[in-house]
């Protein structure tokens, strides 16, 4: 039909197919599509991703897409600092502070709990980090800057109860990492558990002690 395309282009509510999509606030559609866009590259990496997957998955046009990110780059930037917010936001609130060890375990058992829950979110971090070690990468600085982010968060938490704040932030966040990545091999590692077990040798058996 004459002009049906050039409709579907201008209203990102209308999906490639003409099939008629819900309408949604800027924000919520702005939410979709990173979350679609999250799956797409935890399956193929930044290299593997187009936005006509992302596209088709969620029944738009590449067009509708452009008009929230204009570039795959700074679609995949925005994924990657969104999920990074959540996580943050649900792990550790802004308005509690975390004064003793016990308080800091339970923050990152939160954190470990969620994951385990999202096998595809550490696959897709995992994939992108050692993607982005290349410098050419688009997500080089971002995760450059994450791993000061996630001491720093980790060291802020620290603060009032840890006489070195920041080596335990770096100690936890390579702990933690090495923990994912070798879940994401071997599934059969309890997340939680083997956190628990770290912490229990870092802070003794009682978490209120400091080392």
């Amino acid at each position: 039909m004459p002009g049906s395309s050039a409709a579907a282009e201008r209203d990102p509510g209308k999906a490639g197919s003409g099939r008629p999509r819900r309408r949604l606030k800027p924000e919520q559609r702005r939410a979709e599509i990173l979350d679609a866009t999250m799956t797409v590259l935890a399956a193929r990496g930044y290299w593997g991703l187009t936005l006509a997957d992302v596209a088709k998955d969620l029944q738009v046009t590449v067009q509708a897409i452009l008009h929230y990110f204009p570039t795959k780059n700074a679609l995949l930037l925005a994924v990657l600092a969104w999920r990074d917010k959540v996580d943050i936001g649900l792990a550790a609130p802004a308005d509690r502070r975390v004064r003793s060890a016990a308080e800091y375990v339970e923050v990152v058992t939160r954190l470990m709990q969620r994951n385990s829950s999202r096998p595809e979110l550490l696959r897709l971090y995992a994939v992108l980090a050692a993607e982005s070690l290349n410098p050419a990468h688009p997500a080089h600085d971002f995760f450059t800057d994450r791993l000061e982010r996630s001491v720093t968060i980790l060291a802020e938490l620290a603060g009032d109860w840890h006489p070195d704040p920041r080596r335990l932030g770096l100690q936890t966040v390579s702990f933690l990492d090495g923990l994912q990545l070798n879940w994401l091999r071997d599934p059969r590692i309890d997340l939680v558990a083997q956190w628990r077990s770290w912490a229990a040798d870092v802070f003794g058996s009682n978490p209120t002690s400091i080392p």
